[in-house]
């Protein structure tokens, strides 16, 4: 994202498109979403949006990995793929537990959960970023799961594919009803769920 045009903003006027489109993203989904009520927000002219994104895919793209920048350095941070079966599930709880100091520092997360989780009902544009992005998760999910394997810590008994989609399904579930919810929650709630839903991976993973 770096070297995408939009970095050539100045950091303060980015922050403020993302979030405004993250906004207009998470409550009108991407097909509904109006190009023209983000850049009025932020005093941007057409012409100078279309400088630094191509279109409104493009926008949608760079301001949910924006969102989720901060999570994804956490995940590359703890990859497990070097850990021996007894140190992998310490890998993976503490990932869960510095994973919510992050959502709760910026909007941002939310916001992404939520224009993910509407714009993947869209039957255009939307569910197709969506999906190419839900891809690279499970791509993720993948390479952890082999290593997991490989060194006994993970379950061997269910067919790859089977098992991934099992992990994906358990994941998006408990992110989407957290992300739907997330407003009305206290924050002891939201820490006793993350840690509840750590428990059922483990449960799902741990061979029997």
């Amino acid at each position: 994202m770096d070297d995408h045009p939009s970095s050539r903003l100045p950091a303060d006027k980015r922050q403020k498109l993302f979030l405004v489109s993250g906004q207009e993203f998470a409550a009108n989904g991407f097909s509904q979403a109006s190009l023209n009520r983000i850049i009025a927000q932020i005093g941007m002219s057409k012409s100078s949006f279309y400088h630094y994104f191509s279109n409104k895919s493009d926008l949608f793209r760079q301001t949910f990995l924006f969102a989720v920048t901060p999570i994804l350095e956490l995940d590359h941070a703890l990859e497990i793929r070097a850990a021996t079966a007894a140190e992998i599930w310490a890998a993976i709880e503490s990932l869960a537990a510095q994973l919510l100091p992050i959502v709760q520092a910026s909007p941002m997360p939310i916001l992404a959960g939520r224009m993910f989780y509407r714009s993947r009902e869209d039957q255009g544009g939307g569910k197709a970023l969506c999906e190419e992005l839900l891809a690279s998760f499970t791509a993720w999910i993948s390479r952890q799961l082999a290593h997991g394997q490989k060194v006994g810590a993970f379950r061997t008994d269910l067919p790859e594919s089977l098992l991934i989609a099992l992990i994906v399904s358990l994941g998006m579930s408990m992110d989407q009803w957290m992300v739907e919810h997330w407003d009305e929650l206290e924050d002891a709630e939201k820490i006793r769920l993350t840690a509840a839903g750590f428990d059922l991976l483990k449960r799902l993973l741990t061979p029997a």
